[in-house]
């Protein structure tokens, strides 16, 4: 049986009241035999397609051989019913397309934020080979200076940049490069609270190192005074 019989079937069926289990029990048959008759998956035999023609009150041509008007119909409902596949298949890919490139977006930002952190480590070991290094060159019994270029969160305003880079900028993994310039600022930081603790540069109260300068100097002149009396005295005495 082709669709449009199988169409026609089903539309005097609801036309004239019935249901499938209704008119299965009408011709002593069961439900799912007039359901696959409306499905074209099988037709009905001669009689029962002259028990539906009596019933319906419609000849045999009619039943069988539906109207141009009819045939119509049913062409617009496969069109409609073949355009709405299409449009869930469309809708289905871009919902697949979408889905994917989330997931690559992703998978770039977690490659990103792992080089991130590599580089990140890298250079706090090049920064602590760094510190020391600067502390084995330094003399026995002095105390290494840390001052306020040193107790910057360089680190910290490296991840706020690298955040900015890569999600504001789309810098992607490039944005990593900037944790490569910790060990350069703390160069440059040890540098900087050297001339910070000699007095050369004055970055907020003046330093322990200074202070401690200052306050000795007078101590060292009254000393130097002093002994340098105590010889003139012994000559007078004499």
């Amino acid at each position: 049986m082709n669709v449009e019989t199988a169409q026609r079937l089903a539309d005097l069926r609801r036309s004239k009241g019935f249901s499938q289990e209704g008119l299965a029990r009408k011709l002593g048959l069961s439900r799912q035999a007039v359901s696959k008759w409306e499905r074209a998956e099988s037709s009905p035999d001669t009689e029962n397609l002259i028990s539906l023609a009596k019933l319906y009150g419609v000849s045999l041509d009619e039943l069988l051989n539906p109207s141009d008007e009819i045939e119509d119909d049913i062409e617009f409902e496969n069109e409609d019913r073949a355009r709405q596949r299409e449009a869930e298949a469309a809708e289905r890919a871009r919902t697949h397309e979408a889905a994917a490139r989330a997931t690559e977006a992703a998978t770039q930002a977690s490659d990103a934020a792992a080089k991130a952190a590599q580089a990140a480590s890298w250079s706090a070991q090049a920064a602590n080979a760094a510190t020391a290094q600067a502390t084995s060159g330094t003399a026995v019994g002095s105390t290494p200076v840390k001052g306020p270029f040193q107790s910057f969160p360089y680190w910290a305003v490296c991840w706020l940049l690298f955040f900015l880079l890569m999600f504001l900028f789309g810098a992607g993994p490039f944005a990593a490069l900037i944790f490569f310039t910790i060990p350069i600022y703390h160069w440059v930081a040890r540098a900087l609270d050297g001339d910070w603790a000699r007095g050369d540069i004055q970055v907020g109260p003046a330093s322990a190192v200074a202070r401690a300068q200052n306050v000795s100097a007078p101590v060292d002149t009254d000393v130097a005074t002093a002994t340098t009396a105590e010889p003139i005295a012994k000559e007078g005495g004499e």
